[in-house]
């Protein structure tokens, strides 16, 4: 009965399932550490008529496939489009391919790559590579906590749709911007019971130029309420505050979700 309350609190909660980050290191994924794929997928659809048809599609799919020397590779896709009719109100998303352990040695290494987009903010795109290693404070039965230290490559490409019309330039055109970035990153969890566990990580990304002492901090954080063997009732924040932006933009976008996760 228990879980027809929360399935039922799910589908009366708005989402905007869309972030940077997923599929964080958890707690209570312990009974998943025999399989040699995970599969996680959390998606959210609707539909209303109105002037025109309004269209919202989220999507937020993990791929982790393991090797017997635990390390994995870990591919996430996230998508949020909507759509009015014909015309798109907002399309954002990500990929994001990591080479990482699987949590078993003190001191390891990680490399990665993304590609990302955001049509609201005025982001064309951005392409991500770069490398960390990670190093564990400590991992005890229900709680851990994890650091890294690395540099990544930044190449984006902006236009000014995301900025106010009353400061865009009559001749606007797009912006690029070529920087490498020092990346410093806290990841912690904690099991909170057998059916309910929390994960958080922040990131804070300096740019080497005249900007470094303004970095970009991102924040996520989720909490995980186990329905099922398969199902997880998942609600999730995040936000960025980027203290120098390329564009005139808002400094700081957040994003809260609910919504119901299958594991495979």
């Amino acid at each position: 009965m228990k879980y027809r309350y929360i399935i039922l609190l799910v589908l009366l909660t708005p989402s905007i399932l869309i972030a940077q980050i997923i599929n964080i290191d958890r707690e209570n994924s312990q009974d998943s550490i025999t399989k040699r794929w995970e599969i996680s997928t959390l998606i959210d659809f609707s539909s209303d008529k109105q002037v025109k048809d309004l269209l919202d599609l989220s999507l937020k799919s993990s791929l982790l496939m393991k090797y017997s020397n635990k390390y994995a590779i870990n591919f996430i896709v996230n998508n949020d489009i909507v759509l009015d009719g014909k015309s798109t109100i907002q399309n954002e998303g990500m990929l994001h391919l990591r080479y990482r352990d699987l949590d078993s040695r003190k001191v390891s290494s990680e490399v990665y790559l993304q590609y990302q987009w955001n049509g609201a903010w005025g982001m064309i795109s951005r392409y991500v590579m770069g490398s960390n290693v990670r190093y564990r404070i400590f991992d005890e039965t229900s709680t851990d906590l994890y650091a890294g230290l690395g540099l990544f490559y930044e190449n984006e490409r902006w236009n000014w749709e995301g900025v106010e019309p009353d400061i865009t330039p009559v001749d606007a055109g797009e912006e690029t911007r070529q920087v490498f970035r020092l990346n410093n990153y806290w990841k912690t969890s904690k099991k909170l019971s057998d059916f309910a566990d929390i994960a958080a990580i922040t990131y804070f990304q300096f740019p080497f130029n005249q900007n470094f002492l303004k970095p970009r901090w991102y924040f996520e954080v989720n909490t995980y309420f186990k329905a099922s063997k398969h199902l997880n009732l998942v609600i999730h924040w995040d936000h960025v505050l980027d203290f120098a932006p390329l564009m005139p933009i808002d400094h700081f976008y957040y994003s809260y979700s609910t919504g119901l996760q299958l594991n495979f």
